[in-house]
């Protein structure tokens, strides 16, 4: 759960917004839409910790995080879709990177399988949480686990 609590942001003498009361729930998908201007994105950047706010408060629940990518029509331009998605959590995306590292290796060891498999348990156990947490499975969680499957049946 995100919480925001009495926030205001003010520039100036000019209120952004003032006292916003939300709570973003588990399990609901939210949109925030508004015109240019209105500060649809500023409100983002408190919610994710980036401004704080002149007065109020931002909650989210113990063990849980927020995760963002910035605001930047050219930054991911050279990334699949799936990477931009996974870079949302940043050590899910390192971890996917060292596997892909790994697997393109023309001398390939025994080393760098245990690795592999190390890299491919932390990633699955990850992946399966934020999943539970959820209580839903996109379609990136979806392919992998499809594709994890076709894995464990194809290597006996």
């Amino acid at each position: 759960m995100i919480q925001a609590n009495n926030v205001t942001l003010r520039v100036g003498k000019k209120a952004l917004f003032e006292d916003v009361n939300i709570k973003f729930t588990e399990g609901n998908c939210y949109g925030l839409i508004g015109a240019n201007g209105a500060g649809k994105s500023t409100f983002l950047k408190i919610l994710s910790g980036q401004l704080e706010p002149t007065n109020g408060d931002v909650v989210i629940t113990p063990g849980q995080r927020l995760s963002f990518l910035q605001q930047d029509h050219f930054k991911y331009d050279a990334f699949t879709v799936l990477d931009t998605v996974i870079m949302g959590n940043q050590r899910l995306y390192d971890i996917m990177k060292e596997k892909d590292a790994i697997y393109m290796k023309e001398d390939f060891s025994d080393e760098d399988g245990i690795r592999a498999s190390e890299l491919e348990g932390e990633f699955a156990l990850a992946q399966f949480l934020r999943i539970a947490s959820f209580g839903f499975f996109p379609i990136s969680q979806i392919i992998y686990i499809t594709i994890f499957t076709i894995g464990m049946f194809t290597n006996k």
